[in-house]
């Protein structure tokens, strides 16, 4: 019975109400979309790392993420290669350069120069050419998502990273990065041509544990003898990158607060209306209180209105905020919105609907029963 009413009341004032659900919709998309770019940036800021294939990453000490990095020299390749538990070391260069567009300008680029023997930082998610091809002198390969912006259409363009020469041998897609320059993928031999780092010398080593061998332990074994290298497992230097660029670097600070302003200004409009609503219909609110209606029944008719205008506003905008989160997969700045992201947010909004209703609720406490009989 009180959802039917909730109902009506919502219906007698259909210009209010339909005010009321847009204000939802903007509230949610608004969150939405702010909690899409957060996911998406966490999974873009350490995308290399987990995809590398390595159990464990020596890097130079200090170093706070994947995408900035120091130098570390040959003698500690060798080390690394005779502790106990280490299957294959690989030497990887990650460093930023200039890359010269065919028809002129230039882009910030972050080369990623692996061997192709062991494959580990090898580009995945191909989609035209082959990690084999890279192996070839002056050979790279780019992202579909960032062609248009390093003026590439095809396989066999020419460009200049560096001031030299190179030739475009396939695109991987979806391969994004935080920074939004691209990575551009390339044997360890070419790299060294791409960069200021000399032969043997690499950016990071990337380690495999031997069968059985735990990476944290293995970690472990390494820190004590590369004494001067930090050693990470894959999962941690994954999270610490993701901690620079989304915590150190107030991305995602930026993003968190947009989203509790969506929130906010979804209370205030609910809490707005609702309260509006429940004053013009004291008298009847009154009246049913006079013929027995208890304060939970009251308050739950408002409730209920509140969860009938969140509901309808969250079907809407999520199925608005479904739509743009898919129309960035084209773009490389991703919106990722998974099936439980988008329940958690539904969640959230029936709270911030409930939430709303408390103002609302406050003012039936004070209404007088016998106010229906003057």
């Amino acid at each position: 019975m009180t959802t039917l009413i909730a109902w009506r009341n919502l219906r007698h004032d259909p210009i209010r109400f339909a005010a009321t659900v847009v204000g939802i919709v903007f509230a949610v998309v608004l969150i939405s979309m702010q909690t899409g770019m957060l996911i998406g940036f966490i999974r873009a800021s350490a995308g290399l790392v987990e995809n590398a294939g390595a159990d464990v990453w020596v890097a130079a000490r200090g170093t706070s993420n994947v995408d900035q990095s120091g130098i570390l020299r040959q003698p500690a390749f060798y080390r690394a290669r005779a502790v106990p538990g280490v299957a294959e070391v690989s030497r990887t260069i990650i460093q930023f350069t200039g890359w010269r567009k065919p028809a002129g300008g230039t882009e910030s680029v972050i080369i990623v120069g692996f061997d192709p023997q062991t494959g580990f930082a090898a580009p995945w998610n191909l989609v035209e050419g082959s990690v084999e091809a890279l192996a070839a002198p002056n050979a790279v390969m780019i992202d579909r998502l960032y062609a248009e912006k390093l003026g590439v259409t095809a396989v066999g363009d020419r460009v200049e990273i560096a001031e030299r020469r190179a030739v475009v041998v396939g695109f991987t897609q979806g391969v994004r990065t935080f920074t939004q320059s691209p990575y551009v993928f390339t044997s360890y031999a070419n790299a060294l041509r791409y960069t200021n780092i000399e032969d043997g010398d690499a950016s990071y080593m990337l380690v495999k544990a031997a069968p059985g061998v735990e990476p944290a332990t293995l970690a472990a074994d390494l820190g004590a003898v590369l004494g001067k290298e930090e050693v990470l497992t894959t999962q941690a230097f994954a999270a610490r990158t993701r901690d620079y660029w989304i915590l150190t670097t107030g991305a995602g600070s930026a993003l968190v607060l947009g989203a509790a302003l969506g929130g906010l200004v979804g209370i205030i409009i609910v809490a707005q209306t609702l309260y509006a609503a429940t004053v013009e219909r004291l008298a009847e609110y009154a009246t049913l209180s006079a013929i027995g209606a208890g304060s939970g029944y009251l308050n739950a008719i408002v409730l209920k209105q509140a969860m009938i205008a969140g509901t309808i506003g969250f079907v809407i905008a999520g199925t608005i905020a479904w739509a743009m989160a898919a129309s960035s997969t084209s773009s490389p700045a991703a919106i990722l919105l998974s099936p439980l992201a988008l329940a958690l947010i539904g969640v959230l909004t029936l709270a911030m609907c409930a939430v709303s209703s408390m103002l609302a609720v406050r003012k039936l406490y004070r209404i007088d029963p016998t106010s229906v009989f003057r």
